[in-house]
């Protein structure tokens, strides 16, 4: 699942939709969830963001660093984290509130473009806000899905991000999956890893 600004995408064997809320989607008691947003949140830089860092090489800027739990209780921007990780705040906070260790047994981390990456056999070339990179996301995940429809409410790219994250748990699921990270768990217990 992949989080958009209408919601989230969801992406099953059954197709790809859009839930409102992480709460909407756990009450369906999926088996495992893979879900783009940092759970497991440390003080300092986690293990499993500078591994997913390096595996993606030329495209690590997409990895950002995960807040501290403390910044969930900011409610005003005033520069004391990237745009980018401002502008999803709000998403991490919603996992956060409803993440425990048992939960996180079946809903746990991923990162698109880690599990492109792994899928490609190398990072991807293309930006995925452009024609390129939509067009190289498409074909690599053709042969697994078919074509991809768009999903009402949802970005294209969010879409085809919530797409290689069922790919990512199929693998999780057969228990062929990279994880990154070195078993680092936060102070609640979460951990902190990447799942690929």
């Amino acid at each position: 699942m992949d989080g958009c600004r209408n919601g989230w995408v969801v992406a099953t064997d059954a197709g790809a939709r859009l839930v409102r809320s992480f709460a909407e989607l756990l009450a369906e008691r999926f088996a495992l969830v893979l879900i783009d947003i940092p759970i497991g949140l440390l003080e300092g830089p986690r293990q499993c963001d500078l591994a997913a860092r390096k595996l993606l090489g030329p495209r690590r800027a997409s990895v950002f660093p995960a807040p501290p739990r403390r910044l969930l209780k900011a409610r005003r921007y005033a520069g004391q984290c990237s745009i980018q990780l401002w502008n999803i705040l709000h998403k991490i906070r919603e996992v956060d509130a409803g993440m425990n260790r048992r939960l996180q047994r079946r809903a746990r981390e991923a990162h698109p473009e880690c599990s492109f990456a792994l899928l490609n056999g190398a990072p991807l070339r293309f930006s995925k806000k452009t024609a390129a990179g939509e067009a190289e996301r498409r074909r690599l995940l053709r042969p697994h899905f078919g074509e991809i429809a768009a999903v009402p409410g949802a970005g294209r790219d969010d879409v085809l991000d919530a797409w290689v994250l069922l790919w990512s748990a199929r693998r999780a699921a057969a228990g062929e999956a990279r994880i990154l990270g070195d078993g680092e768990r936060d102070p609640r217990g979460l951990r902190c890893e990447i799942v690929g």
